[in-house]
């Protein structure tokens, strides 16, 4: 009868187990700990899909870094790696003039609140989770729905 030690079994267990978490992005058990509280929020509205509105002001001096992980984001989302993202639009207020005034409106668009979380557990989610709060002045995000 052959036996592994513990350290060798725990290896093979969860190696594969992990390797296939980082293969496909899991990053959930990275940011778990980040993600807000969405409890209070249906699981879909009445025309079958989950849609935000956010509205962001950010911390003076924090725009170009706010606007890197936003693009991260998008660009993550451009793959195709979120089917159930539907729409992700991220926007940049401006004044008369054209320029930015630190304000940002995001449109995101999911096929349920459960792919909002999946969208948040991306590698860049996370890394937008982890980095945003020094970076945001004031945050509201709005339940929105078609008709």
């Amino acid at each position: 009868m052959f036996k592994f030690s513990s350290l060798l079994l725990t290896a093979l267990l969860l190696v594969p187990t992990w390797a296939s978490s980082v293969a496909r992005g899991d990053y959930s058990q990275r940011c778990a700990d980040l993600l807000p509280d969405l409890s209070a929020l249906p699981n879909k509205t009445s025309s079958g899909k989950f849609m935000i509105i956010v509205n962001v002001q950010a911390v003076e001096g924090g725009e170009a870094r706010l606007e890197e992980l936003v693009e991260n984001i998008q660009s993550f989302v451009a793959t195709g790696a979120e089917p159930d993202t539907l729409t992700y639009r991220p926007v940049r207020v401006v004044d008369s003039n054209g320029n930015p005034t630190g304000a940002y409106v995001n449109i995101e668009e999911y096929t349920a609140k459960s792919a909002l979380v999946s969208h948040f557990q991306s590698a860049a989610g996370c890394d937008f989770l982890r980095e945003s709060p020094a970076l945001i002045a004031s945050q509201t995000i709005t339940l929105v729905d078609e008709y």
